[in-house]
């Protein structure tokens, strides 16, 4: 089948390389269809080079890949799927083709995402062997589901995406865009704001990992940032993965996100041998009240870190419905004295209706803090706070360690070049 695969992400801050478009596109040519890409992310009119880009191709079916449904930081939020949702509506009045979203958008409520973008048909999770599965429901004449899960259908762990062949990476590279690449999917964690809990776990070979960083390394791309949520969910898979790396000698500057647990000396040692120079440390105070990891367990990952020469910068999230600031104080306390990078803190959390917080608060709302905005399938942006920006502010106690998410447009790994 002719499909055209569509990037509508042009939020540029930074501008991120379309890696799910480059994956999917491989996949699609591997089963034989005639595939073309449309990456919107630099052109001025989006809908007109959409239409033009349309026509001569005459596509049977065109994939959307949605990255985010809003930029998630409340300072200065941008809502993306509006601009998606035009896009689509462009397609309608251009052809007759099937329109079929994904992309990680989707986790925030796969039906509710789809129904705000009147699309055909949506994949929720990995789209790599999903995607021509819902193709071949079309080409038999058989009506696909409306939503296809595709963690069960997953991906192949040996395969090496073809890179830099459906992307143009100039203009990404050009306005400080670096490409990335994937280990594994889904998530081990269970924090109650994540829509990534939870999600079936699966990584890729070591051997394939390995093959396409020195594909991308001959595409000219010595300067990654790992798209995992967080490479150490499995500290065993991590380290053989590094000790690929390691053997390899790619010659790679990459950037990661990494959670507390699990960690130990060899791992940052196999990092830095791999070239990794910077890591996000995520962090929540809801997690650590709980017991999930300890303010030692922090300080000894900066540590080991920093003793390699990689540099660390913090996501913090503080602020959870039941924490006020005195049961905050010691993290910060901590952070002034363990002297990571860089913390960026966040005290307005984004709400989705089916994770832990999202459910809680639609049957019980919280006895203290706010919730902003009345979407009730929690779309568009809504917000719970239970820390004003003056007590943010007040716990930081000017340290400029410390940055207020959302008031500059600057990604925290970003502060560390």
């Amino acid at each position: 089948m002719r499909v055209a695969l569509v990037n509508p992400n042009r939020y540029l801050e930074p501008p991120v390389i379309p890696l799910a478009i480059e994956y999917l596109a491989h996949y699609l040519d591997r089963e034989g269809h005639e595939v073309k890409v449309i990456d919107l992310a630099f052109v001025s009119d989006p809908g007109a080079t959409l239409v033009e880009a349309l026509g001569p191709f005459d596509p049977q079916v065109i994939g959307f890949s949605l990255r985010n449904i809003d930029t998630s930081l409340y300072y200065d939020n941008v809502f993306l799927l509006e601009g998606a949702a035009e896009l689509i509506s462009a397609c309608r009045r251009a052809c007759e083709a099937r329109v079929v979203v994904g992309g990680s958008a989707l986790l925030a409520g796969p039906r509710e995402v789809s129904e705000y973008l009147a699309c055909d048909f949506a994949v929720y999770g990995p789209g790599e062997r999903a995607f021509p599965a819902l193709l071949r429901y079309l080409e038999r004449g058989v009506a696909p589901p409306r939503l296809l899960d595709g963690w069960s259908y997953s991906f192949d762990r040996d395969e090496v995406p073809a890179r830099g062949r459906w992307v143009d990476y100039t203009p990404y590279l050009k306005g400080r865009g670096v490409a990335g690449f994937a280990t594994q999917t889904g998530c081990r964690g269970a924090c109650s704001f994540c829509i990534e809990a939870g999600l079936p776990w699966r990584a890729r070979s070591p051997r394939a990992v390995v093959e396409e960083l020195a594909n991308l390394q001959a595409e000219g791309c010595g300067e990654l940032h790992l798209c995992d949520c967080e490479f150490n969910q499995d500290l065993d898979t991590a380290q053989e993965l590094l000790q690929h790396m390691a053997a390899a000698e790619l010659g790679l500057s990459w950037s990661l996100y990494m959670k507390p647990l699990s960690h130990d000396a060899r791992l940052f040692r196999l990092l830095a041998e791999t070239g990794a120079v910077s890591v996000t440390l995520s962090v929540d105070s809801q997690s650590l009240h709980a017991g999930a990891y300890s303010l030692a367990d922090l300080e000894i990952f900066i540590t080991l870190a920093q003793r390699e020469g990689i540099r660390v910068a913090v996501d913090l999230l503080v602020g959870l419905p039941g924490e006020g600031r005195g049961k905050l104080r010691d993290i910060f306390d901590l952070f002034r004295v363990a002297r990571p990078d860089t913390v960026g803190v966040s005290a307005w959390i984004r709400v989705f209706k089916y994770t832990g917080l999202g459910v809680g608060m639609r049957a019980c709302p919280p006895a203290a803090g706010t919730i902003e905005g009345e979407d009730p399938d929690y779309v568009k942006p809504v917000y719970y706070n239970r820390l004003s920006l003056e007590e943010c502010c007040e716990l930081t106690s000017g340290d400029p360690l410390f940055r207020i998410e959302g008031l500059e447009r600057r990604s925290n790994y970003e502060r560390l070049s």
